[in-house]
């Protein structure tokens, strides 16, 4: 399918961790991440096209647009994007673009997403790449270089005294084993309740499950309360990063301050496990005053940002895939790309009359 000998599409798990591994790529690279993914017609697939300066990996998932012929391409939850190992100038970026838009054409890809990594940088190259980037909001990280002591003495005054409170409330922290995580998805599913958050974070079961094989590399670490588990944490483990991916706490419980335990425990095992930085993500919305983010800042000063780049490959039918989806819903963001598959509630009969 790729007109020419030095670039190639790579499917085979074996192949594509094999190059993970090679290049010391993040987890969020790894093919068990992009397994993750819960849309059943999305395709794994990663793009490598070396060059005289370096090699160019971009692994990304293909979706089937559901009732057509056409396709596109995201990130998985979470980021990545393309990385580019070696010197590259925006020159090479765009000769190589060019040879990607050709596959592009032929498998009609109509947009592609893209969620640059925080701490890989690769936005920079990234914006030769894409149409658009946007710098969408603040993320933290935890620089795990220095001792944990100086590291904790960084938190926040009343973040280390909600961390004694919660000793003296007799919780502890450990990691799990693989036959809890139903109670995490339990504790997950209150908290997304308590929130209200969109439908597309309520993850099925089967996506918690993954996480029980070991074939990512990922620990539960959970609080606990006289023996219950009243908080916990999903934690993914790069060669270089940890990363905080998803957490839950028992909204009854949240007085004895599990989760202020559970991060200052999160960061410190990330550091005994030789990592450099734990990226703990952003808050639910771009505002400044967020307090999820407020929150994570809490436990760091230094701030990364979340890019995302947008590109739209074919904007006749992107357009009437826009328009055909929007026609008879009603869309829960004004800003969602693709906008085709913007979250929508269905239109009440008497909004339908209107229109």
């Amino acid at each position: 399918m790729m007109s020419l000998s030095n670039e190639r599409l790579i499917h085979d798990p074996l192949e594509w961790d094999a190059l993970v591994a090679r290049y010391g790529l993040d987890c969020y690279y790894e093919y068990a991440y992009f397994e993750l993914a819960q849309e059943p017609e999305a395709v794994p697939e990663m793009y490598i096209h070396p060059s005289e300066s370096g090699v160019l990996i971009y692994p990304y998932l293909k979706r089937k647009i559901t009732g057509t012929p056409f396709q596109d391409l995201t990130t998985p939850y979470g980021y990545g994007g393309p990385v580019f190992v070696g010197r590259w100038s925006s020159d090479q970026v765009e000769d190589i673009r060019r040879h990607f838009l050709d596959y592009c054409h032929a498998e009609r890809i109509v947009s592609e997403t893209i969620r640059f990594h925080p701490l890989l940088e690769n936005q920079e190259l990234g914006q030769v790449w894409c149409e658009t980037t946007t710098v969408l909001q603040q993320t933290v990280t935890v620089d795990l270089t220095d001792s944990f002591e100086t590291i904790e003495s960084r938190f926040s005054s009343m973040t280390r005294r909600n961390i004694k409170k919660a000793i003296r409330e007799d919780v502890t922290v450990r990691v799990a084993g693989q036959d809890e995580y139903d109670r995490f998805i339990r504790l997950y599913r209150l908290t997304m309740d308590k929130h209200q958050a969109d439908a597309r974070y309520y993850f099925t079961d089967h996506y918690f499950h993954q996480f029980q094989d070991g074939r990512l590399p990922a620990e539960l670490l959970v609080a606990e309360q006289e023996g219950k588990i009243i908080a916990g944490c999903i934690v993914l483990y790069g060669q270089q990063f940890a990363h905080y991916h998803l957490g839950a706490s028992d909204p009854a419980e949240l007085a004895a301050r599990p989760n202020h335990l559970l991060f200052a425990e999160m960061i410190r095992r990330a550091k005994a496990l030789g990592k450099t930085a734990l990226h703990l993500g952003g808050g639910t919305t771009r505002n400044e005053n967020d307090s999820l983010l407020a929150y994570k800042r809490s436990f760091s000063h230094r701030q990364t940002s979340y890019t995302l780049g947008t590109s739209v490959l074919h904007p006749l039918l992107y357009r009437q895939l826009s328009e055909q989806h929007l026609t008879h819903h009603i869309p829960s963001s004004q800003d969602w790309f693709p906008a085709y598959r913007t979250p929508v509630r269905q239109l009440s009969p008497r909004e339908e009359q209107s229109l």
